[in-house]
This record gives structure tokens, sequence and C-alpha cells, in this order.
């Protein structure tokens, strides 16, 4: 490793109507196919990469995360890292598409209360409400300067992914929010 990746934030923000929580380290994967070879690639690899943008799926080992007509992002523990990369190089002799790592970039938190929607809306001009934005839909999108993506992933449950320079930032607001609860 070239650098140290520590960033200082809390790994926990609770209060009665608000719950923000670092998630573990994951390996995260950009997967770039071509619209044509999606339904072959799915084929031959076994992943459930959904069609549709704005889709998630989520499996036991892995999500899914449909941000483009050629762009997922697919999410697994650590554990899984090995694995997927295994089906990612068989398939290169098979398709052409690209996959970068993308963990040593992102990382994630998981928000959920009473006040998610209100929290994530200080700086995210989304309609985040459960009509608009069912559970399972996913965005990448903004809040305040810093891109974000968002997954919601129950009623009052959402995961944010940010860059883990952006994450201290993010935190904080979302820390000052909190005071105001």
């Amino acid at each position: 490793m070239l650098f140290s990746q520590d960033i200082n934030i809390s790994e926990a923000l609770q209060t009665n109507a608000l719950s923000m929580t670092l998630m573990d380290e994951k390996t995260r994967y950009s997967l770039r196919i071509k619209p044509k070879d999606l339904a072959a690639f799915k084929k031959a690899s076994g992943l459930k990469l959904p069609a549709k943008i704005g889709q998630s799926i989520r499996t036991s080992a892995h999500s899914y995360l449909c941000l483009g007509p050629d762009e997922w992002i697919v999410i697994t523990a650590n554990e899984n890292r090995n694995n997927l990369r295994e089906i990612f190089v068989n398939m290169t002799a098979k398709f052409t598409y690209s996959y970068v790592d993308v963990s040593h970039r992102n990382i994630g938190f998981v928000l959920s209360g009473e006040q998610v929607e209100n929290a994530i809306n200080i700086g995210c001009p989304l309609d985040l409400s459960l009509d608009t934005f069912p559970i399972g839909k996913v965005t990448r999108t903004v809040f305040e300067n810093a891109p974000i993506m968002v997954l919601r992933t129950g009623t009052t449950e959402f995961q944010l992914e940010c860059w883990r320079s952006f994450a201290p930032y993010i935190c904080g607001l979302f820390d000052r929010f909190a005071m105001d609860l």
C-alpha cells in the first residue's frame, strides 16, 4: 500500500430518530458490460446483474447495483473477493468488458430511523419518499458537494456509499443534523 487509507470518522451516530453506522470493509467492483452482451454474460457468469437502471439485487453473497445502461457496482464481503475475481477473469476469454476493484475508493454507511429521509435530504436533492424511491432502488447523486450512491434497503433504512475522502465531511453534516433532533 502506498499510503494510509485511515480516515477520521465516528463509526456510529445514534439518536432516537437517526442511526448512522459505518459498514464493515467490503470489496467493490465497478463493472462495465455492453448492453447487447448482458444476458449472455449473466448466463455464463451466474451473476445476478439487474438489467434496469436504478435497480438492485441482493443475494446472500453479493449486492448488484445497476447505475447505467452498461454500468454496475458489485459489492461483496472481503472473503468473497477471490471467488468474484475468478469469475471476472474467466469471463475475459468470452466477453469484452471491464471490471475495476474500487474497494480502496469507497466506503459505506447504513442510515436508519424515522428521520433518515430528512437527514439525507439535507444535502441530497432527490425525493426519497417510499413511493418515489422504493426499497431496492439505487442511484448515483450528490450530498452537498460530495458524489454519493444511495440505496434504499428498507422502509426507514438506506445504504450510502461515498468516496473515502468525503466521509468525514458527510459524517460531520449528519452529526450536525442529529444535534437538532
